[in-house]
């Protein structure tokens, strides 16, 4: 499919009528919405001490992007010097500026000193939707932390003792009301008392501190940017949020299990209805579990149907079960259970519905394509498809676009350009994965699902040898009329 002026205009257009209608949404997860909800009590820790190593950093957080992160001996580790590569808390937003608030983490410079892009907590990370997941691709905000021999909170920086150099440091970062604002006050201490801790204060207007919250590796550093390439990356360990300016929505983890996809087909033959179900995790690690349960519920009791294999590119272990009951509804739920450090193990379940067979009435129908990131999460989009509860969902193609989630696309080497793919294709399983948890679902790629945007021809133009040269996806052309294609 062919991305002409007209059609990118038209899906712009279409994207700010989204944007407008999800800011009057009342369901959306914006930061008034969260405010009503409940609040942080006690102290929130940082899980990744007790999981095994692996790129996928759990559950409770979103990585940008998430093929340069990694868990390593119970810390997080950026793998690139590149600039803006943050985590996202999901299930903590601050939503509350009339209250007090702390965030806290180590740090840890794993490349070269001599070109450093800084490590900081980030705070008041809002997009123009102000809706968590959405807040999760906005590459600004509020930076609290160390860059080369200074303390930066916001714009202000003094001058510290010492470098980083590879010793451990904290940052801890507080706010409190005052004088209808916030006043932030961020210290930072080596871990190995060789410098007296140093303080810098701030006062700020109260809507820079609410949305998201974040650690960044190379603040400084734009996302893209050729010309200024760091030598540095960051580890952290043991990220504390402390307070009731913070709201807690665990529904909003997206993980281990991140959806589940199914279709229900009637093979008029020896295996009657036969259900096939898809389900997907994030990509785990040599020692974690490599097994998914599927369980069905019948008369309130639930029952295992078997388990099935993830397979170690995709993250999808798939299910076929012949002989289906397809007269009536029947949930289901998979399970996961993931292996901890030290032996112990969490079980992460995911709930649907296996819709009856419609019968006797006309088939409701939801189909949709071309789901460019420009208003992610589409939410006004999918909570209708939801309250239609289609007997048939249908994705038609462009469920990703090469631009998905920023960072541009890797085609090699294999291992990163798989996961660089598997990041783009979570944003759509994101949006509407509660939508395909209760009814059948067909998905169907089109060319930008294969990170060409006219693989399938332009009225049977030729792709040029410059356009291919050029090495973008929407030059002119179908790299299909190519030799060898």
């Amino acid at each position: 499919m062919h991305d002409n002026v007209s059609r990118r205009s038209s899906l712009k257009a279409a994207a700010a009528s989204a944007v407008a209608s999800a800011l009057a949404t009342p369901g959306a997860a914006t930061i008034g919405a969260l405010a009503k909800g409940q609040r942080l009590a006690g102290t929130a820790k940082s899980n990744w001490s007790s999981r095994h190593d692996r790129v996928w950093i759990g559950g409770d957080y979103w990585a940008n992007p998430m093929e340069d992160w990694r868990i390593a001996d119970g810390a997080i580790e950026c793998a690139s010097p590149g600039g803006n590569r943050s985590v996202h808390s999901l299930v903590h937003q601050l939503v509350d500026a009339e209250r007090r608030f702390s965030l806290a983490i180590r740090v840890r410079n794993l490349g070269s000193p001599d070109t450093n892009g800084g490590a900081s907590l980030r705070i008041g990370i809002r997009s123009e939707i102000d809706e968590y997941r959405s807040n999760c691709f906005v590459q600004k905000g509020l930076d609290a932390g160390i860059l080369e021999d200074r303390i930066v909170l916001g714009d202000r920086s003094a001058k510290l003792p010492r470098t980083m150099g590879g010793g451990e440091f904290e940052l801890l970062l507080r706010g409190e009301p005052r004088d209808g604002g916030v006043a932030l006050t961020l210290t930072v201490q080596a871990m190995d008392g060789k410098m007296a801790p140093v303080e810098l204060a701030v006062q700020v207007a109260s809507a820079r501190v609410l949305g998201n919250v974040a650690v960044v590796s190379n603040f400084s550093i734009p996302a893209i940017d050729d010309k200024a390439q760091a030598s540095s990356r960051f580890r952290f360990s043991d990220w504390r949020l402390t307070g009731d300016a913070f709201a807690y929505a665990s529904k909003q983890r997206f993980g281990p299990i991140l959806w589940a996809m199914y279709t229900l087909s009637d093979t008029r033959g020896g295996e009657g209805y036969v259900l096939k179900l898809s389900a997907l995790t994030g990509p785990m690690g040599p020692q974690d579990s490599k097994d998914i349960e599927l369980q069905v519920q019948r008369g309130g009791k639930w029952s295992s149907l078997g388990t099935a294999r993830l397979d170690p590119d995709a993250w999808v272990a798939t299910f076929r079960i012949a002989n289906w009951e397809a007269g009536r509804d029947l949930r289901y739920r998979l399970l996961y259970r993931e292996s901890l450090r030290g032996g112990a193990a969490e079980t992460d379940q995911y709930v649907g519905t296996i819709r009856a067979a419609p019968a006797a009435r006309p088939l409701r129908m939801a189909a949709l394509t071309c789901q460019n990131d420009y208003a992610f999460p589409y939410e006004p989009v999918a909570n209708n498809v939801l309250r239609c509860q289609p007997d048939l969902v249908l994705f038609s193609g462009d469920q990703i676009y090469e631009n998905h989630g920023g960072f541009g696309v890797i085609r090699a080497p294999a291992d990163r350009a798989i996961l660089n793919y598997l990041r783009k294709y979570y944003q759509f399983g994101w949006a509407f994965r509660d939508v395909m948890r209760h009814a059948p679902t067909v998905c169907l790629p089109d060319d930008h699902d294969v990170l060409q945007g006219n693989l399938w021809g332009e009225g049977g133009a030729a792709f040029s040898e410059a356009a291919l040269a050029s090495k973008r996806s929407d030059g002119s052309g179908a790299i299909s009329s190519l030799p060898g294609w």
